[in-house]
């Protein structure tokens, strides 16, 4: 449910950037949102890895502490945030990529890496001639 709530905000202020206001920059409003995202994505889920990885260590330690059934389910939740971590790193690795492929029909590092930024410059893609 949360997930799909926060895939509608951000769709949604894509949507409202594509929107010319009183400049008139529609596809660089587009650029500039798709590129907070991205750092915005990176960023959490980088804080969210790093998390789950600690709370993953602290919940085995402690389970192994106790009684051999808290051990065990200690055991299971401790690999299932790390799978978790695994997984958000996966994302972390692939969001911009895609985000790429939306914007320029190929999947290239030049988006990455001119683009994944704040705010980018209008030709961070290298199309403007």
């Amino acid at each position: 449910m949360i997930r799909k709530i926060l895939i509608s905000i951000s769709l949604l202020s894509v949507f409202i950037a594509a929107t010319p206001h009183t400049t008139g920059a529609g596809p660089e409003n587009i650029l500039k949102a798709l590129g907070s995202l991205c750092v915005a994505l990176q960023g959490t889920l980088a804080v969210g890895m790093l998390l789950l990885v600690v709370l993953a260590a602290l919940v085995y330690a402690v389970g192994q502490t106790l009684g051999a059934e808290t051990r065990a389910r200690a055991s299971v939740w401790a690999t299932a945030m790390f799978v978790g971590a695994i997984i958000g790193a996966l994302i972390y690795l692939i969001v911009p990529w895609i985000l790429s492929l939306l914007m320029t029909g190929q999947a290239d590092s030049t988006w990455v890496q001119n683009c994944c930024t704040t705010d980018p410059q209008p030709d961070c893609m290298k199309i403007s001639p």
